[in-house]
């Protein structure tokens, strides 16, 4: 991971460290320098020295840092986190044969897997397992890796036995998909089915209702569609079935009819946000519970955007209404009538 761009400047200190000028490093300590301080790298950088040298890969650096007792599991700094992202195997090796601890994280989550796969290190990931890493606590770095299509990685872990359907919220992923889940939003068929050989579960649903199968509806993979159709309970396809369990959500007879019609795409002339919507089929709507609210995800597709909860039927109100996932929001609008008079009109009003 670089710390700075190539025109940045660096300090009289950053300088010798990049260099690999041990004679001057070895002066500065005898001085009263401490190898464990941060200090400024640049203006903006302020590190400890071997996070810098494992970052930049500084070979000499690191070997002499660590023969004086450079502090490898520095909280604010884990060295092994670093080294995973930059350096080989022997220099990570190193690290955990001077105590490094292969299962810290840093403030933000990160992990030494994670880091490995940000930097593209697959070398790493046999050596972090082979010296004890919890990949059975880990639900972030197979969809990580899935998300990405690191498929070298993809088949390391899953030749070590991750587990394929364990899956934690993070960063980049607050609703908590399985990594099936982000390989069908992928459009990655291969390694859907490669997931599925290996255990996936596709009925699992993310934060928002979503499963594999949705994601394959919205791509319009007719192969991955009936793939992951064949998979899972009849019952949530037929559309009887389906009106039964949709029963509590009181759905207005007008917009039941347009959710079971072969119809349901929606032009919209001259908005300026939208040209478009798309209903979903009765069969694939998806059902959400979300910050405290519960409702149905109406749309399959948007133009110019996600379509995901865009507009969905809010049953405690009696109204539609719009879940803006990413500020945490959910905004009421109005009856089914109102929209179909003018859908336009009410588009507009989530985005004002």
């Amino acid at each position: 991971m670089k710390l700075f761009g190539p025109g940045a400047e660096l300090t009289e200190l950053a300088t010798r460290i990049m260099n690999e000028d041990l004679a001057a490093l070895e002066n500065e300590r005898s001085a009263g320098w401490d190898v464990n301080a941060v200090f400024h790298v640049t203006r903006h950088v302020d590190v400890p020295p071997l996070t810098l040298a494992l970052s930049a890969h500084k070979i000499k650096v690191i070997h002499w840092l660590l023969e004086k007792n450079a502090d490898v599991n520095n909280n604010d700094y884990p060295a092994l986190i670093t080294a995973t992202a930059s350096c080989k195997p022997a220099i990570v090796q190193s690290l955990i044969d001077k105590g490094a601890v292969v299962n810290q994280s840093d403030k933000v989550g990160k992990t030494a897997l994670s880091t490995a796969l940000y930097g593209t290190r697959y070398d790493n990931i046999p050596v972090l397992l082979a010296n004890g890493y919890n990949l059975a606590a880990d639900g972030r770095s197979l969809r990580q890796a899935v998300s990405n299509r690191q498929y070298p990685a993809i088949k390391i872990l899953l030749e070590a036995g991750v587990d394929v359907n364990l899956h934690q919220p993070d960063m980049v992923f607050p609703y908590n998909p399985t990594p099936v889940c982000v390989a069908a939003q992928n459009n990655d068929f291969n390694t859907v089915k490669l997931l599925v050989e290996k255990g996936a579960d596709v009925t699992i649903k993310d934060k928002y209702g979503e499963r594999p199968y949705n994601a394959a509806v919205a791509n319009k993979n007719e192969e991955m569609i009936a793939y992951l159709r064949a998979l899972e309970p009849p019952e949530w396809h037929e559309e009887a079935q389906r009106l039964a369990a949709l029963k509590k959500y009181k759905i207005p007879a007008k917009l039941l009819a347009l959710l079971k019609s072969d119809h349901r795409r929606m032009e919209i002339p001259g908005n300026e946000y939208v040209s478009y919507i798309e209903f979903n089929r009765i069969v694939d709507l998806k059902e959400v519970n979300w910050n405290k609210h519960t409702f149905l995800d109406l749309l399959s597709d948007a133009d110019n955007y996600g379509a995901e909860g865009l507009l969905v039927w809010y049953p405690k109100k009696k109204c539609l209404a719009s879940a803006d996932y990413e500020h945490g929001e959910l905004k009421e609008l109005g009856s089914v009538e109102d929209f179909l008079r003018n859908p336009g009109e009410q588009l507009n009003s989530i985005f004002e």
